[in-house]
Parts: structure tokens; C-alpha cells; sequence
């Protein structure tokens, strides 16, 4: 039987520490028309199944890109938009690019008791931990984001 050396037999046994997650990327680009809405929804879901996304945060992460690909399509005059997604080990952040010239520093809107919409900002200011939007940096349009905050457990 080979001894070790001294000080490799008294060193501590250290607990195996998991590698951190890998940054996780996708993309992916649909018409500006209300059938993609939908189809933005599916399309994130199956990148963060792929990805073993706790099931409410996938939930959440769809009504989120509902609302942003909705307002595109509804009010930036876009003819494409662009999805992104990452991933860290503790956030995860969407983001829909828009080709529009619209005005930025999107706020919530206070929405009649009775109206029908005018709510989804205030649903994604609940529901995330933070967003905003931005100009596009390489071409026009805005950037539109938002952050989940993962759980350790995912």
C-alpha cells in the first residue's frame, strides 16, 4: 500500500461544492402579429424546459413575454420582434426587441375597475424582480426586460 504524503493525509476533507450553473442563451425572432404572442409563450417554454426551469417560473416567464410581445406588436409598429432569454445560476431575464420609435420609460397604467386590459405592466411589476426598457444598441427600437430571480433549488 502507497502512503501518501503527510500533509495530504491530514488535509480536511472539504465537501464537493457543485459547479456553478452555465449561462444559458436563446433567441428567437417572430412576426409582429398578435398569432405570435402565443407562439413567443411556447417557443420560451420549451427553451426553459430544456433548461429544468421550475415549473411556476416558467409560468411567470410567460405571462411576462406575453405582455412585452403583446405591447410590440400592439404599439411599436414593428414588423419582427426578438426574444432573448439568459440564464445564470440566479436570474433569469427576458427580453423582447422591438423595432419601433416609440417613447421610452414605460410606467404602469392605473386601469378602470371595468376596463378589460391596461393591467400587464402592473402584472410584471409585480411579478419580477425588476425591468425596464432601454434603446436597442444596434439597431432601432427598445429593449424591453425583465429579471426572475431563480430559486437555489432550480
Amino acid at each position: 500500500m502507497a502512503l501518501l504524503p503527510h500533509s495530504a493525509r491530514l488535509a480536511p476533507m472539504l465537501p464537493a461544492v457543485p459547479a456553478p450553473r452555465p449561462r444559458q442563451r436563446a433567441e428567437f425572432e417572430v412576426p409582429a402579429q398578435r398569432s405570435s404572442v402565443c407562439v413567443a409563450r411556447r417557443l420560451l417554454a420549451e427553451w426553459l424546459n430544456r433548461w429544468h426551469c421550475p415549473r411556476d417560473t416558467v409560468e411567470t416567464a410567460q405571462l411576462v413575454i406575453s405582455e412585452f410581445a403583446t405591447n410590440a406588436v400592439l404599439h411599436t409598429g414593428s414588423d419582427r420582434i426578438v426574444c432573448r432569454l439568459q440564464q445564470s445560476e440566479r436570474w433569469l431575464r427576458i427580453e423582447v426587441h422591438d423595432q419601433g420609435t416609440g417613447t421610452l420609460g414605460l410606467t404602469p397604467r392605473s386601469a378602470d375597475t371595468e376596463a378589460t386590459n391596461g393591467r400587464g405592466l402592473q402584472l410584471v411589476d409585480a411579478l419580477t424582480d425588476s425591468w425596464g426598457d432601454v434603446p436597442a444598441s444596434r439597431t432601432r427600437g427598445r429593449v424591453v426586460w425583465a429579471e426572475l430571480r431563480l430559486n437555489s433549488g432550480s
